[in-house]
């Protein structure tokens, strides 16, 4: 028999995800869990049904300015919406976010009398109704008091703070939703969660809350997921109302959640997966890190390690420099060159002003397009670097890897960070060996790692 619907109706839950630039990496990290996530939900929340946007910028219309799978329980159908939206270049420092609550509202087949939520994901604010390309004159605060009259509730999620949150706070706000942080990507499982446990009842955050509590005892609570239970326990909803209850703590034991496949009469458990950023507390001591320990240690992919997860990037790195392009550059007398022998494309002269003669660590990284993501696949010490092409990309390998990449139209750029100190230096030595970079070579691999984004090719082996 199925299970009964809560006397609030079926849950409806749409998740927007912006994948313009590093936004992408959102949607990429929730991809391996989906089907967890999903089928969790659907065990919890009985009728739960769920439909996710994706979305880039009016200049995104060769790949796609939005793309939407409806409200759905096949987790099958999700997973694949999931695994193929791509990501997107963007056009600006705003996104078309009035366009996706416009389409949220006549796209997607709500159902009569269900309970609403949109869970907005991004790191920019919307375009004004006088964009050139926001042809429809959208304004985006309309949009959100039509979608507030449709009862529909808004979990802003803003990422990142590159922008101020002004725009997530008001259509949080207006449709008595939650204003929600986040800074790290790795965070997004549990925020989704949290979120549709929140709608569920107060006695399910607070299941879900322990749990992450008690997983994250040994490390300590991330502050992103530690804000967010406490937004969250704010308020306590019930149904699509929006009214806002004071929470107050049960007074009889919370009702039994729906039981997971394996019989337990709680919430499913979330698998244990390695942290994606390595903590570095202090050791007790006399304690070593040994060896036999430190071949166990994951190497993550560089290329799918957004900044904000980066473990050096609280040191002071240059902007990213565009030093390799296959398009002749528009005033080639400001120090550019043709490359040299079998190679293709223009080079940059300098690097870095005069300041070429000091020890520093260097990122390399490849764009497939202009505004698109940067990919980092290679990185390398130099005590000095005054013909910087030739001994940072003078090997044979790398030639052949930057001429490919080239030759497919991509860009390539490049980031420094001056080692001015022994300590410092000894430190960055030991935390870059966490990295696989896919144009090194490491332990057990003999070549080069093969790396394909969007279909492009930027890293054969």
């Amino acid at each position: 028999m199925a299970a009964a619907l809560p006397p609030a109706g079926l849950m409806e839950v749409a998740f927007s995800f912006d994948t313009t630039g590093s936004m992408s990496s959102c949607l990429d990290e929730l991809r391996s869990r989906l089907q967890d996530m999903v089928q969790r939900l659907q065990a919890d929340i009985p009728g739960i049904r769920i439909a996710i946007f994706a979305h880039g910028d009016y200049c995104d219309h060769t790949t796609y300015v939005t793309k939407y799978v409806d409200f759905t329980d096949n987790v099958a159908e999700l997973c694949n919406f999931v695994k193929n939206a791509g990501p997107t270049g963007g056009g600006d420092a705003d996104e078309c976010y009035e366009l996706v609550l416009y389409e949220v509202r006549t796209k997607l087949s709500w159902t009569p009398g269900s309970q609403r939520l949109l869970v907005l994901i991004g790191d920019s604010n919307p375009h004004k109704p006088n964009y050139p390309q926001n042809t429809m004159k959208l304004d985006w605060k309309a949009e959100v008091k039509k979608l507030k009259a449709e009862s529909v509730r808004i979990y802003g999620v803003h990422c990142l703070s590159s922008t101020d949150g002004n725009f997530y706070k008001k259509i949080s706000e207006e449709t008595s939703g939650c204003y929600l942080k986040l800074s790290e990507f790795q965070n997004i499982f549990d925020l989704i969660m949290a979120v549709c446990y929140c709608e569920k009842g107060e006695e399910f955050l607070s299941m879900y809350e322990k749990e992450v509590r008690d997983r994250c005892a040994r490390q300590g609570m991330h502050k992103d997921l530690d804000a967010m239970f406490g937004m969250l326990k704010k308020a306590s909803f019930t149904g699509s109302d929006a009214t806002v209850l004071l929470p107050t703590p049960p007074k009889t034991a919370p009702k039994k959640l729906s039981k997971p496949p394996m019989g337990a009469s709680k919430l499913h458990p979330v698998k244990k997966t390695a942290s994606r950023r390595p903590t570095h507390g202090k050791r007790n001591k006399g304690t070593k890190l040994t060896k036999e320990r430190r071949k166990i240690v994951p190497h993550l992919k560089r290329e799918n390690v957004p900044e904000t997860n980066f473990m050096l990037r609280d040191l002071n790195w240059s902007p990213w420099q565009l030093v390799i392009t296959s398009d002749p550059p528009k005033s080639p007398e400001t120090g550019w060159r043709k490359r040299n022998g079998d190679g293709c494309g223009y080079s940059k002269q300098k690097l870095f002003g005069v300041k070429m003669n000091v020890p520093g660590l260097y990122e390399v990284a490849v764009q497939m397009k202009f505004r698109a993501k940067k990919f980092v696949v290679f990185s390398k010490f130099a005590k000095s670097c005054r013909n910087w092409e030739r001994e940072l990309l003078g090997k044979a390998d790398l030639k052949a890897q930057i001429d490919d990449v080239i030759k497919r139209k991509c860009k390539v750029y490049i980031r420094r960070v001056i080692l001015n100190r022994r300590n410092v230096e000894k430190k960055v030595i030991w935390d870059i060996q966490n990295y696989d970079y896919a144009w090194s070579k490491i332990k057990g691999r003999l070549g080069h790692r093969t790396v394909t984004k969007a279909n492009v090719r930027i890293s054969d082996e």
